[in-house]
């Protein structure tokens, strides 16, 4: 189990297994007139990858890697400054960085995504981080067990769940 960083070659691979293991609207935000992958979701995918790749210093703020099991990509994770200084309407408190997971249906259940979270946390502790941040709706019990299990507290608000995992 390992991240990978996304280059050209990394970004067509995950792409392939979002297409086939994943629906577009866990991918993707609505684009386009249909709720199936088309041509705009598929840009927007390869363009969002190809900028978060500068990394969280870059324009983005943010940095994906895919993740990796038994050699094959299998999804990806991310990692996104919502500190005070990242002027993000969600900001909580300055270290913070945001998280958020997405993997292939064939690869859920099996630990992976445990395993992946650890190891983007591991990745903002080494970068200072404090706090490690996420959200879901209160109807996606899987990603509120799986941030549950790294330890994070859920934090229930109307329409969404708040998970926050101090590193520190």
């Amino acid at each position: 189990m390992a991240l990978a960083d996304v280059d050209e070659d990394v970004l067509e691979e995950l792409l392939a297994v979002a297409l086939v293991q994943a629906t577009a609207d866990e991918v993707t935000p609505p684009l386009g007139s249909t709720s199936a992958w088309n041509p705009e979701r598929i840009a927007w995918f390869r363009d969002y990858h190809r900028a978060a790749a500068t990394g969280l210093e870059g324009p983005a703020r943010e940095k994906t890697w895919a993740v990796v099991a038994g050699g094959t990509v299998v999804g990806s994770v991310r990692l996104k400054s919502v500190g005070p200084d990242a002027v993000e309407p969600n900001a909580v408190e300055p270290g913070a960085v945001e998280t958020g997971i997405w993997l292939a249906t064939r690869f859920r259940g099996q630990g992976v995504g445990r395993l992946a979270l650890q190891l983007v946390a591991d990745e903002a502790r080494a970068r200072g981080f404090a706090v490690l941040e996420a959200s879901t709706t209160p109807g996606n019990k899987a990603a509120q067990s799986l941030l549950a299990s790294i330890g994070a507290e859920l934090i229930f608000e109307g329409t969404l769940v708040k998970a926050r995992l101090l590193l520190r």
